[in-house]
């Protein structure tokens, strides 16, 4: 079905958030086989648990900033009738919260008007088997992560991705992933009109040449994809989540056989292992919104990739910025994580990285170009 934007109801939304905190409730509940759910806005004399989604009190300002001073958590219409009620972490010892995030709550609620958080309970992972626990055999692989724009500001040569075309066919990986932007509405010579060029234009005459040189280059059993992109002036979808890129329009710009193209985001399973792909910067967006006090995960960069893992979502954040793409509430199906992935992938301007985190590779390859400059990718083996 075609993902339709500007054309969403508020129900819609409402209706999606309370199906996340119902998901999530009936997980911890069993999880840590809890009777029942409390309503945390209900006076509470002993410690209770619950669940809710995190808001912030200024609701009214957007560019006011989350502190632990302005938390809510607003309950489903079932745990709690949708109401908010504000959050004491004072005594809490450890937490990394952002709105929109769910969590699991334990604490007392003395008088009504505010619930005491002991402590935030660790949310239930998604199935994540041991390696010789999977159906499917696991074996080797490596692979080339790149993330775009895959050309200077200050042309249209694509030098970058030259440069990562010829690290490919020399290393011979058996997987290939570049993600968009490959034409960025952001270029400067675009946006100033500094071109004649079509961005279809650009598209055939620059990148299909590289590409098919990759095709060629590398044994016909190698894998090779593209991940539109919010950016991406090629793709005609500017909200997130992104369907391929559609087989006519890469016909049309001359991508080669053999050359496919995932959603955005992706999840995939390469050799037994499961990768998803999520190429908005959700980092970016979280960096700003975050607070924490001695979190679990004390680097922040690979903590807010985490994020996304533990919250089951490629883009849990509550309200995008204004100049980020839309996120479509009617297809929140396609945001969800199916599985927990081995390898989590997130471009992000934000300095690129690779951690371990209870056993799950989060990866930022950073951008192929920087303004002027060449930028980075990532080999995985």
């Amino acid at each position: 079905r075609r993902m339709r934007y500007m054309f969403e109801k508020l129900g819609t939304r409402t209706e999606t958030i309370n199906r996340r905190i119902e998901r999530m409730a009936l997980d911890v509940k069993s999880e840590y086989e809890i009777a029942a759910l409390a309503n945390p806005t209900y006076p509470h004399q002993d410690a209770v648990t619950a669940v809710g989604r995190i808001v912030n009190i200024n609701l009214d300002d957007a560019a006011a900033p989350i502190s632990s001073d302005t938390l809510l958590l607003e309950t489903s219409r079932r745990l709690g009738n949708g109401r908010r009620i504000p959050l004491d972490v004072q005594a809490t010892p450890s937490f990394s919260l952002f709105p929109g995030q769910i969590v699991a709550v334990e604490g007392k609620n003395l008088k009504g008007s505010e619930f005491a958080v002991s402590q935030f309970r660790a949310l239930p992972r998604l199935p994540h088997p041991a390696i010789g626990d999977r159906p499917d055999a696991v074996e080797p692989f490596d692979a080339v992560v790149a993330s775009g724009p895959y050309t200077l500001s200050d042309n249209f040569e694509y030098e970058p991705l030259r440069d990562l075309v010829d690290h490919a066919l020399a290393a011979q990986p058996s997987l290939v992933l570049l993600l968009g932007p490959f034409v960025s509405e952001a270029h400067p010579m675009l946006r100033d009109g500094q071109s004649d060029l079509m961005p279809e234009e650009i598209f055939s005459s620059k990148i299909s040449p590289h590409l098919a040189r990759l095709r060629e280059g590398l044994l016909a059993s190698s894998a090779i994809y593209l991940v539109p992109s919010t950016d991406e002036l090629c793709c005609p979808y500017v909200s997130f989540p992104q369907p391929p890129l559609s087989r006519e329009l890469l016909a049309r710009v001359g991508v080669p056989d053999g050359v496919e193209s995932l959603s955005n985001p992706a999840q995939i399973s390469v050799n037994g292992v499961s990768i998803a792909i999520s190429n908005i910067d959700a980092l970016f967006h979280l960096v700003k919104e975050e607070v924490s006090r001695l979190p679990v995960l004390s680097d922040r960069l690979p903590r807010l990739a985490w994020h996304l893992v533990e919250q089951r979502h490629f883009y849990p954040l509550a309200v995008p910025p204004a100049d980020c793409a839309g996120i479509l509430a009617s297809q929140d199906g396609k945001l969800r994580m199916l599985a927990a992935p081995d390898i989590l992938i997130t471009p992000s301007q934000l300095r690129q990285f690779a951690r371990m985190h209870e056993n799950v590779i989060l990866l930022n390859p950073g951008h192929s170009s920087k303004g002027l400059f060449g930028g980075t990718f990532a080999r995985l083996a």
